[in-house]
């Protein structure tokens, strides 16, 4: 214990006298949570949308009040359709609307009422959501005229939309949980990837392996050192997410810290493990961006659905460490302790930590050659 707590020492002041371990502990964070806080945005209620009223508009002041009072539209209104295109083309607007004149009749006397949605599908996403809220608008009009009498047409089916976890429907409450297994999974490789290898390259390693110091000891000095550097971290990442950018946090702190211990042990694992084989800064950095955070942001299920994936795909999600993580930090966040999902992702991480721990002793050498 005393070599290993000289060793663990020895780690702590070469963190202290290298300002590149606490800006990427700490500033590269910041910044990170900062970004996916505010430059990225899945939330689509500000969407261009133009109208055009082809009959009298006395007739449709329901369902135009309906659209002026969304608060997902920002409804332009053009005076004809050639106008109306002709913005569509512009990228002005990335909706239109179009009512025929015989709208309020149909819908009065309860035949079927047509309502033409024009879509700017150049994004997907946005041309769907879009063409969703103008038919939500389009029935709340209708039932709106129902209840005063102004429609003849009975409705038997009332449907009530409910959002569970996020009723807000902000994107933020579920990009920035997961942003911190991916800032993790960057903190925990980076951090140590380039730990290992600078040693190699400054001398210092052939000056360790003459001590009394045994390849275990060495191992757990790092892993004990850099777990505290980036346990840190993770606590100022969090405190970001829940203070400063308002995100609910709904489970357990001691679940929390146990699973990010789990997920930071399999991190620091990789970072270790990549930068013995490698033993060189540039070479580390590279492979811990290609095998770690790449794999973390696109593949995870952080930001992209995992089911929407190939399957292929989705099978080899399976062994990127940051996708068992993903699970059940968005669920301690958004909706609590899931204890079946919490269980079984721990088990993932800890069978990951344990492979790579066993790897990085085997591949560690006691000796120059």
């Amino acid at each position: 214990m005393r070599i290993l707590k000289a060793l663990v020492y020895k780690e702590f002041l070469q963190i202290i006298r290298d300002p590149s371990s606490i800006l990427t502990a700490f500033i590269l964070p910041f910044i990170l949570i900062t970004i996916f806080a505010t430059a990225i945005n899945l939330d689509n209620n500000a969407i261009e949308t133009g109208l055009v009223l082809e009959g009298d508009r006395q007739q449709v002041n329901n369902i135009i009040g309906a659209f002026d009072g969304s608060r997902y539209l920002t409804v332009t209104r053009y005076d004809n359709r050639k106008a109306a295109q002709e913005a569509l083309t512009r990228g002005d607007i990335r909706a239109l609307v179009i009512m025929p004149g015989n709208l309020a009749k149909d819908m009065a006397t309860g035949q079927a009422a047509a309502v033409q949605i024009i879509t700017d599908a150049s994004d997907p996403n946005i041309a769907l959501f879009a063409a969703a809220y103008v038919q939500g608008i389009v029935a709340t009009a209708q039932k709106i005229m129902i209840e005063t009498g102004a429609s003849e047409k009975k409705s038997d089916i009332i449907i009530e939309q409910v959002a569970w976890y996020n009723p807000e429907l902000k994107s933020r409450y579920f990009i920035l949980p997961s942003s911190i297994a991916i800032i993790m999974t960057l903190i925990g490789m980076l951090l140590t990837a380039l730990v290992i290898a600078r040693e190699w390259e400054r001398g210092t390693m052939e000056s360790l392996l003459t001590t009394k110091a045994s390849k275990l000891q060495i191992i757990l000095a790092k892993y004990i050192s850099y777990y505290c550097l980036a346990i840190l971290s993770a606590v100022f990442c969090t405190f970001l997410c829940v203070i400063v950018f308002d995100v609910p946090f709904r489970g357990s702190l001691w679940v929390y810290f146990i699973t990010s211990s789990l997920f930071l042990f399999v991190s620091i694992g990789m970072g270790c493990l990549i930068s013995t084989l490698t033993r060189n800064q540039f070479l580390a950095s590279v492979a811990a961006a290609m095998f770690g955070f790449l794999p973390a942001v696109i593949l995870s299920g952080g930001l992209f659905e995992i089911s929407s994936m190939p399957h292929i795909i989705q099978v080899l999600t399976n062994i990127i460490p940051a996708t068992h993580f993903v699970p059940i930090i968005k669920n301690l966040f958004m909706a609590g302790d899931i204890w079946p999902i919490i269980w079984y992702e721990s088990l993932n991480l800890l069978i990951f930590g344990l492979i790579l721990f066993a790897l990085l002793y085997k591949v560690t050498k006691e000796r120059l050659e």
